[in-house]
């Protein structure tokens, strides 16, 4: 079983993984992160059958696991504690640029919606959020906030790790990734990266392509397993239960659970 969180193999990702083996960051301290989306990305998302909790589980799980899967690596541990806020302020009613008499809404319709699709954009039926933001406590105390938006025009999908001696900050689509030490300040790691014409994720998707050939043929390891999938999983539906009630969420009896459930089938 091989599972598709694509942005394990971009090679921003794996420059990050170095520069933290390195010892560059020094220990983990606190995580700044977001993936947000342009307006014709954000509609998509409004006329498509993911809009249905029911279907795509939420956007947090549907989309952004791959984020939260990034991050959960760097981190090395599991999240403890989660809360959340977000709901729907952009793809409403009021905001229909066809109550201020603009026609041309195309951008809006750009991306063909497939299964059970609509062209009901700000006046969708979905459930699914269109803003959110949540905070997260990890087993090992570090922290981090994470944002989502799907109505960004100048879209950005970037993070900032904090660590004890260094910090590292990176945008996968603007496509730059920056390294500063503490003691000097000084930038150790600049490094600009182009799209190509493969892939629709920074180099990541060819790379996935060479890997799982690799693992199929020669046995040589993936970077991502299915534990690390559920696990970036149970992060993003606990994010949703927080928003919906309100609440922080305590994960260790969610973990407990899943480590019971795991060794009752490997025994």
């Amino acid at each position: 079983l091989m599972v598709g969180l694509v942005l394990r193999y971009a090679p921003m990702y794996r420059d990050l993984r170095a520069a933290l083996a390195e010892g560059k960051l020094g220990q983990v301290v606190s995580i700044e992160a977001s993936e947000h989306i342009e307006p014709y990305h954000g509609a998509f998302f409004m006329r498509d059958w993911r809009r249905y909790e029911r279907y795509s589980g939420s956007f947090m799980l549907e989309k952004c696991c791959h984020d939260l899967d990034l991050y959960n690596g760097v981190v090395g541990a599991r999240p403890e504690r989660v809360a959340s806020f977000g709901g729907r302020k952009s793809f409403i009613p009021a905001n229909d640029p066809a109550r201020e008499g603009i026609n041309d809404l195309e951008l809006f319709h750009r991306k063909p919606s497939g299964w059970m699709g609509s062209d009901k954009v700000f006046d969708s039926d979905g459930d699914i959020i269109d803003y959110q933001v949540a905070i997260v406590e990890y087993a090992n105390g570090v922290g981090m906030n994470f944002h989502t938006n799907l109505n960004v025009p100048d879209q950005f999908r970037r993070f900032c790790i904090m660590g004890s001696r260094g910090m590292a900050e990176g945008d996968f689509i603007r496509g730059y990734f920056d390294v500063h030490e503490m003691l000097t300040g000084k930038k150790v790691i600049e490094n600009k990266y182009a799209a190509t014409e493969l892939s629709q994720h920074y180099g990541a998707d060819e790379q996935m392509a060479t890997d799982i050939i690799g693992h199929v043929r020669d046995g040589r390891p993936l970077p991502v397993s299915t534990l690390d999938a559920l696990e970036a999983g149970i992060l993003a539906l606990s994010m949703d239960e927080a928003r919906r009630k309100k609440s922080v969420i305590d994960l260790r009896p969610i973990w407990d659970r899943f480590d019971e459930a795991l060794h009752s089938r490997a025994a």
